[in-house]
């Protein structure tokens, strides 16, 4: 008890910052071990894409000509795409979980701890980025199985994790948000999965840019997915219709945009 009542010793032991990665690193292996005790979750997350990717990458194989994506074969064009789409249903997962704990009233319980209230926001974070590329890995390797060409180099492979990255941060802080916002999880639900497939059809991850209407091609050219889906294909497949620095510098601003929403959604509620 004394030892609770006497404050200048962990005042004194903690540098600047540690509180807040600590409870970050809490919170954060809480909400891994949760997904890996979840088969189904894991199982659905990884079949969706795949799905995919069997069902576009193979069964429109024929019917797309390679002169119009940059000479690569479809499954290497859409894998991209597919990562991209991962990555915004991994997104959703993650506000999903912010919105239970919120519900449960479990994130009261994290804001009288002993921990900076950011951590829940940098712990959903990160918990969502790790769940990602450990999916985007995996698709990738499938796709490659199946006849997807990777031409990359160490610096190609690193620029792909870094717009990947950049875009998770983005669609999580996005969907924290409006998690925070929500009062149901059928509200929630209703509105980041209308907005999911309009993110992924709107976008050149599935057909490229040169083919759309001119309509829809500035509703693609207005859509972060077009510029995660744009990056990783230059970075891993050498073929893209976008910038590389382009799509990293749209992808940064739409992470800080994103964050900024959580945190203001964040403080909303506190």
């Amino acid at each position: 008890m004394q030892r609770e009542l006497n404050p200048a010793r962990p005042a004194a032991a903690s540098a600047p910052g540690t509180e807040l990665w600590r409870g970050s690193w809490v919170i954060f292996t809480k909400h891994m071990h949760k997904f890996l005790r979840n088969g189904q979750e894991v199982g659905g997350t990884l079949a969706a894409p795949l799905l995919l990717a069997a069902t576009f990458g193979l069964g429109m194989e024929r019917l797309v000509d390679p002169g119009l994506i940059g000479g690569l074969n479809y499954l290497s064009f859409i894998t991209p795409g597919i990562i991209a789409f991962t990555a915004l249903s991994g997104a959703i997962n993650a506000g999903m979980t912010i919105l239970e704990e919120k519900i449960k009233g479990m994130l009261k319980e994290y804001m009288v701890a002993p921990i900076p209230r950011l951590s829940i926001l940098f712990a959903a974070t990160g918990s969502g980025l790790v769940k990602t590329l450990v999916q985007s890995l995996l698709i990738l390797l499938v796709a490659m199985l199946f006849g997807a060409r990777v031409q990359t180099s160490p610096g190609g492979v690193v620029a792909a994790i870094v717009i990947l990255g950049a875009f998770v941060v983005a669609s999580v802080g996005f969907a924290n948000g409006m998690a925070l916002r929500s009062k149901s999880i059928g509200g929630y639900h209703t509105i980041l999965f209308l907005m999911n497939l309009p993110l992924l059809f709107l976008s050149s991850a599935l057909y490229p840019l040169g083919t759309m209407p001119a309509w829809m091609r500035v509703v693609a050219l207005l859509n972060q997915t077009t510029y995660a889906a744009e990056g990783m294909r230059g970075a891993l497949f050498g073929a893209a219709e976008l910038n590389l620095w382009l799509c990293l510098a749209v992808l940064a601003g739409f992470a800080v945009l994103c964050t900024w929403f959580g945190l203001r959604s964040f403080r909303r509620l506190v």
